[in-house]
């Protein structure tokens, strides 16, 4: 068991391997998107991460509930929140360090186009569920996989598409045609969002 843990201590202070193929990529990219900025999609990657841990560290969605860069994950962080409040868990980031970014994968179809990141970080992490196998209080390099979508023809999705579903803030009603700023079935009216911009649609940690 000792050496177990010595091994996974280990292996959490070696810097992990970014996993992307950007070269490949990034033309493709420029050639359907010609404004496409590969380094300010790694900036918001990063900038977007230190508010999802600063959330989880805090529990709370104030400050970042109407920030449009995580419109589209906010559903799944307030769950995410949900899910450590009723477990009582306690969950800390600290000395945030981010080392790589690249372009892992892009796909365009059926009115989408998504791109998704590698990143690779590091930061000391402690997590006060005892059913969390982790060495807590250790300086803890890691990989997060970060997706990214810009909707250019919103007529082309499908209609089961969940990656755009956000809640009427009025009645708690999908929100559809979002770019009109009207709820369809109360008629409440809210900021008309771009998603004729990268947003990030989706993160989770891909290195344990």
């Amino acid at each position: 068991m000792n050496i177990a843990k010595q091994i996974a201590e280990e292996d959490a202070y070696r810097q992990k391997n970014v996993s992307g193929i950007t070269k490949l990529l990034e033309p493709e990219i420029l050639r359907d998107f010609p404004d496409f900025n590969k380094n300010l999609l790694y900036s918001i990657a990063e900038s977007n991460l230190r508010k999802i841990f600063s959330a989880i560290e805090n529990k709370s969605l104030a400050g970042i509930d109407k920030d449009e860069e995580l419109i589209l994950i906010l559903p799944k962080l307030k769950e995410e929140i949900e899910d450590i409040k009723e477990r009582k868990v306690e969950i800390k980031y600290d000395d945030i360090v981010f080392h790589e970014n690249a372009i892992k994968k892009y796909e365009k179809v059926k009115g989408m186009a998504t791109v998704t990141i590698s990143t690779t970080l590091e930061y000391y992490y402690k997590n006060s569920d005892k059913k969390e196998n982790l060495c807590n209080n250790i300086k803890r390099q890691t990989r997060y996989t970060c997706e990214f979508v810009y909707i250019y023809d919103e007529t082309k999705l499908e209609k089961k598409n969940n990656i755009i579903v956000i809640n009427c803030p009025n009645c708690g009603a999908p929100l559809r045609n979002l770019e009109l700023g009207e709820c369809e079935y109360c008629s409440s009216h809210f900021e008309p969002i771009n998603l004729k911009l990268w947003k990030m649609s989706s993160y989770k940690e891909d290195y344990k």
